[in-house]
């Protein structure tokens, strides 16, 4: 059975849409917005880019599991996932038993271009990389059961077509 309050969590690559169109979405459904990230710096107290330099990924993978299983019995939440979110098993596990996950597609040179340089992303250092990292995500990705192509979209209608099919 459906359940309509269930929460939405946003995944997809860096550079997505998944914060700007995660808030879009919150105010068209009325609901709470999540963004992870956020989430994680509030409750660690440095940045994503400190986290990985001082503390590593295994770190900060275990710190965003507990804070996605902390969503555990919430509803009317959309949350903005991480790029490698849904790519670690364990958290893709809860966010499917906790609530529905929504692919956001964009081509690969799109979300690159977005993203921008700087310390910001560290686990997206250059083009190869970039491109390895996006190749070795996709199988999550796909496993998503919504998907949305946000290809050449506005965030607002992105979260129209969310909206649509949850």
């Amino acid at each position: 059975m459906r359940d309509p309050r269930r929460p939405v969590f946003l995944v997809g690559f860096m550079g997505a849409g998944k914060t700007t169109v995660g808030a879009a979405l919150a105010r068209l459904l009325g609901w709470e917005f999540i963004d992870l990230d956020e989430l994680i710096v509030a409750e660690d107290g440095r940045t994503i880019a400190r986290i990985f330099e001082e503390e590593g990924e295994a770190f900060f993978r275990r710190l965003e599991r507990h804070l996605i299983a902390a969503l555990r019995g919430r509803d009317r939440i959309v949350v903005a996932c991480g790029g490698g979110t849904y790519a670690q098993e364990e958290s893709r596990a809860l966010i499917d038993t906790i609530g529905r996950a929504v692919w956001i597609q964009v081509p690969l040179d799109q979300a690159i271009a977005r993203c921008g340089e700087g310390p910001a992303r560290p686990l997206l250092r250059d083009r190869p990389r970039a491109e390895a990292l996006y190749r070795s995500r996709l199988p999550a990705y796909r496993s998503a059961p919504i998907r949305v192509d946000g290809a050449g979209l506005q965030p607002e209608e992105i979260a129209e077509r969310i909206a649509g099919r949850i």
